[in-house]
């Protein structure tokens, strides 16, 4: 790796760290710059501004989060969805003041379309793997992206709760694991049954 390489790590990392404990709003390009032990001049040749820094830490942090996943599309289904919520659940324990600090700067114009592009493409994922589940009738659900985003919700709960104290993310998943695939099970086509049952009725 070149030293200009390296450098960039460097910032990187001393951004991630200073972002995570003071937040966007709070932090400044020089406590950067005095973590990563250099000049604030040194930063601009490779971030113009604390902005563009901020949405490369996320970017970088995202593109490690789908490095993580990309091996749970292949093989079973149900390893595959218990694979995503156990991986979700260790990567945001791991980075739970950053996560924190994120919602707290969650109005951020320069990090919603990455946000929404991160859901996407989380969305998308999630989809082809509960598809594979239909097409070998593991899963019995009826809209597959609609499936995707009951799993991405549950787990957005359990952030919830745990940033609140009321769980800990860094404990086993099973509770959830068994919620999703229950669901991908039987859930929403049970859930049809019992709308059209109720239409009948009336």
């Amino acid at each position: 790796m070149s030293r200009q390489a390296l450098l960039r790590e460097r910032i990187l990392a001393a951004a991630l760290q200073v972002f995570a404990e003071k937040g966007y709003k709070e932090a400044t390009v020089r406590d950067i710059a005095r973590v990563a032990g250099v000049a604030v001049g040194a930063l601009y040749p490779y971030f113009g501004s604390k902005e563009q820094l901020y949405v490369q830490v996320l970017q970088e942090e995202m593109t490690q989060y789908n490095e993580r996943i990309s091996e749970f599309v292949d093989g079973d289904p149900q390893a595959g969805i218990r694979g995503y919520i156990e991986n979700h659940l260790q990567f945001m324990a791991l980075r739970k003041e950053m996560v924190a600090r994120h919602f707290k700067d969650y109005d951020l114009k320069c990090a919603k379309p990455i946000r929404r592009d991160f859901f996407e493409r989380q969305k998308d994922f999630l989809s082809k793997i509960i598809r594979k589940g239909v097409e070998q009738e593991v899963f019995q659900v009826v809209d597959c992206g609609e499936a995707a985003f009951f799993i991405l919700s549950l787990l957005k709960g359990a952030l919830f709760y745990d940033l609140a104290g009321m769980a800990e993310l860094s404990r086993p998943s099973d509770v959830l694991c068994r919620m999703g695939l229950s669901f991908l099970k039987n859930g929403q086509k049970k859930g049809q049954k019992l709308r059209a049952a109720h239409q009948r009725v009336r």
